[in-house]
């Protein structure tokens, strides 16, 4: 059985326009995140870091920093690219050092453990005047993002 050009028209045709906005839906998906979102998942990752160092629970230390891992990885990319990185990625890889520091440090005693200690305590420190341009960016109230901070001294 053979079909028409006429058919073979018109099923293009009523094609085209869907694949047109699937496209653009797709490449719409793959755009970078907007930064009220990146502050948004970097919030509830500080909120989860806190949380690991007050109830020393190393497992969610590395799992919340291994989230902000692919937020980090694109920041780098874009600055490869010779694109900007905006003061939310510094904040996500400030508390990402922090907390891979104060990872690295639960493991070791003594002069070690005090030097780790002291990056994750400046790491953190970072992270608080990263945050509060963050929130600037991102149109937000600016916070006190301290809690990493104390949270590290009470240790």
């Amino acid at each position: 059985m053979q079909s028409s050009t006429r058919q073979n028209l018109r099923r293009w045709l009523a094609f085209g326009p869907a694949a047109f906005a699937l496209a653009g839906s797709i490449a719409a998906h793959a755009a970078p995140s907007s930064s009220g979102d990146i502050h948004g998942r970097i919030s509830a990752a500080e909120t989860a870091l806190i949380k690991a160092i007050s109830t020393h629970d190393t497992a969610l230390l590395r799992r919340t920093v291994g989230s902000l891992g692919p937020m980090i990885e694109d920041a780098l990319k874009r600055k490869k690219a010779g694109g900007q990185v905006s003061s939310c990625d510094m904040a996500a890889h400030s508390l990402g050092f922090a907390g891979k520091s104060l990872s690295d440090a639960i493991a070791l005693r003594g002069k070690e453990r005090k030097l780790l200690m002291d990056d994750a305590r400046q790491a953190a420190a970072d992270f608080d005047r990263d945050m509060s341009a963050c929130d600037a960016q991102a149109g937000q109230k600016t916070g006190n993002h301290a809690g990493v901070a104390q949270a590290l001294r009470a240790l």
